[in-house]
């Protein structure tokens, strides 16, 4: 409870409005931390709209998990909005992705399964759409290869304009997972601060980011979560990208017409 706390009081400071907090944590080990379900729910809400959280991201492993978060967001007098997750581990899980879609509440931000090809995760995205919920955003999270090595996963953000041109849907990226560490380049610069910008400079309509206030002490994937006094800084960092990238797209489009 403190640790999330002192997130969203960081957030708010920010004025970030949007964030993941999931309540279901799917683990490559039985043994590893799995979220605390839906008893958390009642208190992470009240949480966000005290602190002014606009959207919170969660995940959903199963088709019950919908219905625990519609519940329990009613009961706190729905004080955000909330957008599901289709993690990269049930990217193919097609009962699941038909429930995200049957229901119509909530927007779905689908992530690449990271040993699928992109058309493969396209047409499983299609699952979610072809049951009438198109309030879908597609979120290029790395694809595993032993060439990308040292990384976790190798990036995928050349992916964004193909994406874009293949759906017409919004775009994430998620630097986090496929660099999986806080390592700097030689220019001082974290990895996760330049895939960052790579995927901002193809055009990424969002990212998600890990941060954590005492990385160390994470429950989940510690390695590559920044420290949260760093959140300033890295939105500054991309806020300047972003600009590069409006200024270098009004750049091609005026001369394209001249």
């Amino acid at each position: 409870m403190k640790t999330l706390k002192q997130l969203l009081e960081r957030l708010k400071i920010t004025e970030v409005c949007c964030a993941r907090m999931g309540a279901y944590k799917p683990r490559t080990s039985p043994y590893d931390f799995q979220g605390h379900g839906k008893e958390c729910l009642p208190w992470l809400f009240e949480l966000a709209g005290k602190y002014g959280i606009k959207v919170l991201v969660m995940e959903v492993l199963a088709p019950h998990h919908i219905e625990e978060i519609k519940e329990a967001l009613e009961l706190a007098g729905n004080p955000c909005g909330v957008i599901l997750q289709i993690g990269t581990r049930n990217a193919q899980n097609f009962e699941l992705l038909k429930a995200v879609g049957r229901q119509q509440e909530f927007p779905v931000l689908y992530k690449r399964g990271y040993g699928l090809a992109l058309e493969e995760s396209l047409n499983a995205a299609e699952y979610i759409a072809s049951e009438g919920n198109t309030k879908i955003i597609f979120c290029l999270r790395g694809v595993r290869t032993h060439l990308g090595d040292p990384h976790r996963n190798l990036t995928d953000f050349a992916h964004v304009p193909v994406v874009k041109r293949l759906t017409r849907l919004p775009v994430c990226i998620d630097p986090s997972h496929p660099i999986g560490s806080k390592v700097k380049a030689p220019d001082g610069i974290r990895d996760i601060y330049h895939v960052s910008a790579q995927g901002v400079i193809a055009g990424a309509n969002a990212i998600l980011v890990e941060f954590h206030p005492q990385p160390e002490k994470a429950l989940c994937d510690g390695p590559q979560s920044l420290p949260l006094s760093e959140l300033p800084l890295y939105l500054e960092y991309i806020y300047k990208v972003r600009e590069t990238y409006l200024e270098l797209k009004k750049l091609v489009n005026e001369k394209e017409s001249a």
